[in-house]
Formats: structure tokens, sequence, C-alpha cells
């Protein structure tokens, strides 16, 4: 239930969740199936359950930006991206970054999960996020039509959960060019993978999207977790509020938390936590309410006039997020693609397909991926040569992070292993600078790096809790990025757009330029001047040893507390071959284990 901040000041949790987003409502659903159990989740956005930009899967990306919705920080200047900022969007409502993401629902390989448990975390590995990804999810039957025409296969129950809250399924609607990239793909080495989450997600893929087909609407964690459990008594929602720091137990050691302090319009509150205070508020966020709360590096906290609790340095480090460069193909006009989305006998046309869960408004526009090994994009003497200067900057970095250099380098190496992702765009990709040509269409690719080798970081950069923290991916500081990054693009507009049949509807590229084309360093310069973020920050919380970079233990409990937990993507501690969704709603179901 929903109350007021004077209400929730008055109330003693249990649990204080602090965040209503992805992992945060999990916790909330399941620690709340216990009627002994009092669940307080305090939540910075609204809950509006009726908002088309956030249900109605075809507009989705459309509030992105959007203050109501999303955060949307911006980086600091990127010094190896000719000093760029990076757009950096996180949800901001009940739902958190499941209400803003675009709908995607996949895994990384079996081996990257059991790195969670080589890195220092026992019963973090792959057969236990298979368990708890399952547990989280609904698959839905493949329709026999889309089955034939798209080489679609049943779900496999040992692979794909049957009664769980978020719904996943394929998509009602395809790409026009869908067969013609898996086909090239093919040709180009890299064959079709029809059920890549069993563990090996290599091969040109249709990916699930969470999406029920049989309304047309998102399924996100707060119209599966929340709202269906809304009227429990024992789970109490604040929204419109947001927690400045934790409260420990003057003297105990080790920390013990009771309670929070949050801000609701202009006053400051304190809610009790009886049993545990749990950190859900997300990558850039967590370690900021840490660090406010005197959990970090002292030398960063001591500037800012707050007392060092306890002194974790590697609070805010870790940082990592996929990087994207994209590219733009001008093709026949005879596809159907969204270009033309905003002619109102279109819009029209597509409203009336909607109300039958038809049409591209019904379903997730980006479902196709090429999940690329790096011999694909990368020659032999590149490969060799890469790996004798990776191995060189591991042998300098940091024990904790040099561990997590040499797994990178081993999966970079090994031909089942996907180290880029091919995302193409039925339409002209809207974070270019340029302009579409009226009654053009047009087709896009987002060219991602799966394990950017790069660290940042993200601080506090002021004691004020509403201040943005200041977030630096560092993109592209350890230069090896960005080679592979140019190596993935000119796979993609040599290779993926001059190979038959994706390559026969192209009339023209419009971006890179053939100037912008003109040598490795030109593309480098339209690569720093264009990159992105795939918006999967993660790390910045690491579940690590303490010694080598930890923020919190294999229970995610935070070094130097008694009752202090983070559940969220900041865990994560080294960076998958995946979208996060699916790895956070399964962190969060089977932290819960150890919560009750």
């Amino acid at each position: 239930m929903s109350t007021s901040a004077e209400q929730f000041a008055s109330t003693e949790f249990d649990y204080i969740i602090a965040g209503g987003g992805t992992a945060g409502l999990v916790l909330g659903a399941r620690l709340s199936e216990d009627p002994s159990v009092v669940v307080g989740v305090i939540e910075a956005g609204d809950w509006d359950p009726k908002v088309d930009a956030i249900n109605v899967p075809g507009l989705c990306g459309s509030i992105l930006g959007n203050p109501k919705y999303d955060w949307a920080f911006m980086s600091v200047p990127q010094k190896h991206a000719n000093d760029r900022p990076v757009f950096q969007p996180r949800g901001k409502a009940l739902g958190g970054s499941s209400m803003l993401n675009l709908l995607g629902i996949n895994r990384a390989s079996s081996r990257e999960y059991d790195a969670f448990e080589a890195l220092g975390n026992p019963g973090w590995n792959w057969n236990e996020f298979l368990k708890y990804m399952k547990k989280s999810e609904r698959t839905l039957p493949v329709p026999a039509e889309d089955s034939s025409k798209y080489g679609l296969v049943a779900p496999n129950p040992q692979y794909h959960g049957d009664s769980g809250p978020i719904v996943k399924g394929y998509p009602t609607w395809f790409n026009p060019l869908h067969l013609d990239f898996l086909e090239t793909l093919e040709k180009l080495g890299v064959p079709k993978n029809s059920e890549p989450d069993n563990g090996n997600n290599l091969g040109g893929v249709t990916t699930y999207v969470t999406v029920d087909s049989s309304n047309a609407l998102r399924s996100y964690s707060a119209s599966a977790y929340y709202e269906p459990n809304a009227g429990r008594k024992n789970l109490v929602i604040l929204t419109n509020s947001t927690v400045t720091k934790i409260n420990f137990r003057s003297g105990s050691s080790p920390l013990q938390a009771v309670g929070v302090e949050f801000i609701n319009g202009n006053q400051r509150y304190n809610a009790v936590a009886r049993k545990e205070v749990i950190l859900a508020a997300g990558a850039f966020q967590t370690p900021q309410i840490l660090e406010l709360s005197g959990i970090g590096n002292k030398d960063i906290l001591s500037k800012l006039g707050i007392n060092t609790l306890v002194d974790l340095p590697s609070v805010g480090e870790n940082l990592q997020d996929h990087v994207y460069v994209y590219s733009i193909h001008e093709i026949d006009p005879k596809y159907e693609t969204i270009d033309d989305i905003l002619e109102p006998e279109v819009v029209a046309r597509q409203q009336e397909l909607y109300k039958s869960r038809l049409g591209y408004l019904s379903t997730a526009l980006a479902s196709l991926f090429g999940f690329l090994p790096a011999k694909s994009f990368a020659t032999p003497e590149q490969l060799s040569q890469w790996k004798e200067q990776a191995l060189a900057m591991a042998e300098k970095a940091p024990a904790g992070l040099r561990k997590q250099l040499e797994l990178q380098i081993q999966w970079f190496l090994n031909p089942e292993s996907v180290e880029a992702e091919l995302l193409p765009f039925p339409g002209f990709f809207r974070g270019s600078p340029l302009k579409p040509e009226p009654g053009a269409r047009y087709s896009s690719m987002v060219s991602s790096l799966m394990h950017p080798l790069s660290r940042g970081s993200v601080h506090i950069a002021s004691a004020d809790p509403a201040a943005p923290p200041a977030i630096d991916p560092n993109y592209f500081s350890n230069p090896l990025d960005l080679e592979m990054l140019l190596a993935i693009l000119k796979f993609t507009i040599d290779k993926a757009y001059k190979t038959s049949p994706f390559s026969d509807p192209v009339r023209k590229q419009v971006s890179p330029s053939p100037e912008e084309c003109a040598s490795d360093e030109t593309l480098k310069e339209y690569i720093k001047n264009n990159c992105g973020c795939v918006y999967h920050p993660l790390g910045s919380a690491s579940m690590l040893p303490r010694e080598d970079g930890g923020v919190v233990d294999p229970q995610l409990k935070v070094y130097g507390t008694a009752n202090v937990r983070v559940v969220d993507a900041s865990v994560i501690p080294i960076q998958l071959s995946a979208h996060t969704q699916a790895t956070v709603y399964a962190i969060a179901e089977k932290v819960c284990l150890c919560t009750a």
C-alpha cells in the first residue's frame, strides 16, 4: 500500500529498501510474503500505472530524458572521447530502469556467471543464476506462424520459467530485414542460435522481450511484482521521496543500521528498520547513498566534510558499461520501418492494429541481435597483438582488477565467447545529430563492445543529496577498447552491410560519412564523437573479496556493516555479454533467501 511521509516515518519496519526499481520491488514483494514482516520501500519517482509511453511497447524509449521518469544523468566530460559528456539515463518511478528500458531480456554465457564464483563469491554461478532467472519469469508459447517463418523454437522448460511474475515472449512484429540479417551473419561465419539462453549466447539471435502479448503491455517490476501485491498492508510504498543516508547506532562495530533519513518535499524524516537496510538504488545512486552515509574512500568523504564510518575505497569504483557506436544506411522505401511514425495516416493505422495487439506498437522494436566472437571482427594478427597489449596492462593492474582482466582476455581469445553485439534498428537512429530525409527509409545498427577493459567510477561531488553524482565511465581509458570498437564498426559497415541479402536493400551509407570512413584515424574520431552507453552500468559496489576491491560479500552485505545490503546491478563485478535486467531480477530473487 502507498502512504504519506509522516505515516512512513512513524512506522517501524523490519526492512527498508532504498529504491523501488527493478530489484527493489522484487525484494519488497518477496519479503512481504511473510505477513509477520513489515517492509518499507522508498522511491524517488512516482507511480502512475497508466502512462502509455511506459506501457505501450512500441513507444519504449520515448520518455528517455523526460525528467519526470528519467534521472537523465550526464557523465563528466570523457577525456578519451573528445571531452564529451555522455547521456546516462536511469529510471525514476516505481519500476526503475525496468520501466524505462528497451524491453530486451537475455542472458550472458554460463562461463560469465561462473566467473562470479571464480572471483571469490561462493554460490554465485550459472546453475544458481539459471534457477532464479526461471523463478522470476513466465515464458509465453511461440505462435505457430512465427515459429515457422522465423525459426523460433518453443521455450525449453529446462531453461525458461513458466510461472514467475515477469512475462516474456517473442515479438509480434519483426524488423523487415530480420531474416536477411540472420542469413548474412551465417555467411560471415556467425551461426544462427535459436536457444541463446541455455548458457551459450553466441550467434544470430531473436531475443525474448518483456511484453505480455495477451494485452500488448510492458511487463516490469512495478506491474509484475508490486501491482498484484499493492494491497498488502505489510508492504508500504513511499513515492516522491529520496533516501539521503543510512542511520547507524552510535559506536556500533560492525556498523548497525537502525534506519534511514529521507527527504519528501523540503522536509527531512527518519524511518526505523529493525532488521536491515537494503540499497537498491542502482549503479549510480547506491554508491552515492553509501558515501553520504560515511562509507567510502575517506579522502573523498573528508573533502566534503563527511565523517568516515567505514573506510572502503572501492565504493563507486570498478564502474563498467557497454560502449556503442551507431551507423545508418538508407534502404529501399518499400520496407516498413518506423521512419513513418509521425505521418498521421500511419499513426492511425498502427493505433488500429494495436487494438488487436498487432503492428509495431505492440512489441519491442529491437529483438534481433548478432552476438559475435572476436574472431569475426579481428584478424589473427590483431588478436595476437591485442592479447600481448592486454596482458602487459593486466600485469600493472591492482590484484583484484588483474583477476578480472585475465578472465576477459581468456574470453576474448575464446571463439565461443561473445565480444560484440550488433543490434539492427528498423529506422533512423534517434541519437544521431543528422536528420532523416522526408519519405526515406533507414536501417541503423548499434555496434557494441561487450567486455570493455576500461574501468570508471561514480562518486559524490557534493554533500548535498540532491546533487547528482559525478559519473565517469572513463570510456577508452584502456586504448584497446577503442581499437576493438573500431574493428566492430568496420565489420558492421564493411561486411554486414555489404553482404547479401542484408546489403540488397541498401541505397547509400549515411553515417559515418565517406569522409569519416577515409581512414582508421578518422573512424576513431567518429567513434569518439558519437559513442554512447547501452544503459547497463554495473560494478560500482562490486561483490568481491574486500582485498580485491569488493564492497559487498557473497551475501551482498556491505563490508564493515552488520545489516546493510546492496541488491542491484552495482554488485555485478564484471561486465556481461547481455542486457542486465534478467540478471538483476535473479540477484534479487536469490538474495531474498538470505534476508528472510
